[in-house]
């Protein structure tokens, strides 16, 4: 979606990395100010080329590592749990746990990793990476509930074949987080769209709000659906451990450079309510 940059600068009168739209804004940001503090291949009184030298390379690895990291967590554990699926033929809880980990893991977390990815942005131009930014965050709306969905028509066949039969969905911990992180990914769509035909400021921060407390909200579940039943009968204790430690770290390098933007526009606001 069009993203407005909270207007604010870091003590060196520098854009702060988290208030580019990415990367490689704040890298070019970088390089533009320290070729103007340069006369005749020399740095003016009181400019060290070494901190930004170091201000690039520290932001492109930190922040392209976590992305790195985060594309291959997310592929690998989508990948791992569709291939069990596919093998049960994706039967019972086999359905429903392929839908809502290709739609809640992998396409919602490549929903917020490519917004700000600097290279497709070369590569395709920004509205482009817009349009795809859109499109996985409809796929991943419309395969995740599509999942939940299933589950909740096996449990409801379940207890119309048998009344007496004690059928509870949304009461634990993975169903309620589930269902949570579906409303708030509801509320991103709604306050994504309008953003392609007008920009607003409040809007955005909405829509930024509810990406992440849904993706939060969905990974948590994914790792809550690791203490199940059907984790527990198709994978080994130490496996499950492994899954919840993936998606853990998935989960955080995939926030990171999203929650460390909303966070400075929200302080930036707050200041600017207070001081203004």
């Amino acid at each position: 979606m069009a993203t407005g940059v909270m207007s604010g600068c870091s003590a060196t009168g520098l854009r702060d990395v988290c208030e580019n739209p990415d990367l490689w804004a704040y890298v070019r940001t970088l390089k533009e100010h320290a070729d103007g503090n340069v006369t005749n291949g020399r740095f003016l009184e009181g400019t060290q080329s070494q901190s930004f030298s170091f201000d690039i390379s520290s932001a492109v690895f930190y922040f392209g590592f976590c992305a790195l990291i985060s594309h291959l967590l997310l592929a690998g554990v989508t990948a791992v749990i569709v291939h069990k699926c596919v093998s049960l033929k994706m039967v019972h809880t086999a359905g429903h746990a392929f839908y809502c980990t290709v739609g809640f893991v992998f396409f919602l977390g490549e929903a917020l990793l490519v917004r700000h990815s600097g290279i497709l942005v070369l590569w395709l131009g920004i509205s482009n990476v817009d349009l795809l930014h859109s499109a996985l965050g409809l796929l991943a709306f419309g395969i995740g509930v599509g999942g939940v969905g299933i589950k909740t028509l096996q449990k409801r066949e379940r207890k119309r074949e048998d009344p007496n039969a004690t059928v509870r969905h949304f009461r634990s911990n993975h169903g309620f987080s589930g269902i949570v992180g579906c409303a708030l990914l509801l509320c991103c769509v709604l306050s994504g769209l309008p953003l392609y035909f007008y920009t607003n400021k409040s809007l955005q921060l909405v829509h930024r709000f509810c990406s992440l407390a849904s993706f939060a909200t969905l990974m948590t579940s994914q790792m809550f659906s690791y203490n199940t039943g059907f984790a527990r009968r198709q994978w080994k204790a130490h496996h499950v451990r492994l899954f919840k430690l993936f998606t853990f770290i998935a989960l955080i390098t995939t926030m990171n450079y999203e929650f460390r933007r909303f966070a400075r526009e929200i302080v930036s606001l707050i200041m600017r309510q207070v001081w203004h």
